[in-house]
């Protein structure tokens, strides 16, 4: 195996401070040159996905508990923790005001799921705050710092990038998806001077076969994070057979983009994918000339439904 984005250094000048990247990685098999990957990317076929229900119960098993906060239950929404929050440190508006219990709430939930996806050999970071005092700054990228209202009033926040901005809408989410970088933000409470700003950034892809459970991160008002993988064939074939399973607090539909290993800002497939609550199973087969190539895959779950990824295997 081989990386695709080396170590380099690389810096980019934002708003006159200059910024290293630190691009999100992926890796690639010896056998995927690329003359050949071309090629095979654009001869892809992707059938429409078969789903089987395996049970009629969601369940949180092989999640993880936030590492600061262990003595907290398993979840993927923070409405679940939020009242235990305010009973432990109840607001007096002056050291402990509203915001705090949501951001705790969620930065427990988030550094469960970060927890999950690391424990996979591949690397997302993340933080929840007020983005405008003390601000969000995850690595390389940040939400600008100014008071909520100019976010309430604009309609959206802005996050910053070293390969460009994103605009994440007021109480909605964002994508900031680039050539060589992955990131995303959302916004879950905005007031007059405060506001709740989340960002996640992946630095390196987690790769197939996964059979570890990773949940997908939700935020305090229901905005569901997407994550992403790396769907590499054991070898080099015409076609393969893919399995992912699934366990969901609520029928739903999943959105899958498959998307290109070399710039993932290329789109180069889409499926609508509809799974039950609790577990399913769905299959689907990819094919190609002259091998299926290895493919970044963004699994998007709809908003306020708890979802988690149990087994990712490719054939």
């Amino acid at each position: 195996m081989f990386r695709l984005l080396g170590k380099r250094i690389e810096t980019v000048n934002i708003e006159g401070v200059h910024v290293r990247i630190y691009p999100t990685e992926i890796r690639f098999p010896a056998w995927a040159g690329p003359s050949t990957l071309r090629l095979s990317l654009s001869r892809l076929r992707i059938s429409e996905p078969i789903v089987s229900r395996i049970s009629e119960k969601f369940t949180v098993k092989g999640l993880s508990r936030s590492y600061y906060r262990p003595d907290i239950k398993e979840t993927l929404d923070p409405r679940e923790i939020f009242e235990k929050i305010v009973e432990e440190a109840p607001s007096d508006s002056r050291e402990v005001v509203p915001w705090m219990h949501i951001s705790a709430a969620e930065n427990i939930v988030m550094h469960a799921r970060i927890a999950e996806y690391n424990r996979l050999g591949s690397q997302v970071v993340g933080s929840s705050s007020d983005a405008y005092i003390p601000g969000v700054v995850v690595e390389d990228a940040r939400f600008r710092s100014e008071p909520g209202r100019y976010v309430a009033s604009r309609g959206y926040a802005i996050a910053y990038t070293p390969r460009g901005n994103f605009n994440v809408p007021n109480l909605r989410k964002g994508l900031g998806v680039f050539r060589d970088y992955i990131s995303w933000g959302s916004i879950s409470w905005t007031g007059s001077v405060q506001y709740c700003g989340n960002l996640l950034k992946w630095k390196s892809l987690a790769e197939t076969p996964i059979r570890q459970a990773v949940g997908f991160y939700m935020d305090y008002r229901g905005n569901s994070a997407p994550n992403f993988f790396v769907q590499i064939p054991t070898r080099p074939a015409l076609t393969v057979t893919v399995r992912q399973r699934f366990s969901s607090s609520d029928r739903q539909t999943l959105t899958v983009r498959f998307r290109d290993p070399t710039n993932y800002s290329n789109v180069v497939g889409t499926r609508q994918v509809d799974i039950a609550e609790g577990e399913s199973q769905v299959t689907y087969t990819v094919s190609a000339f002259p091998y299926v190539p290895p493919l970044v895959v963004e699994i998007q779950p709809q908003d306020g439904i708890q979802t988690s990824l149990q087994e990712y295997v490719v054939a």
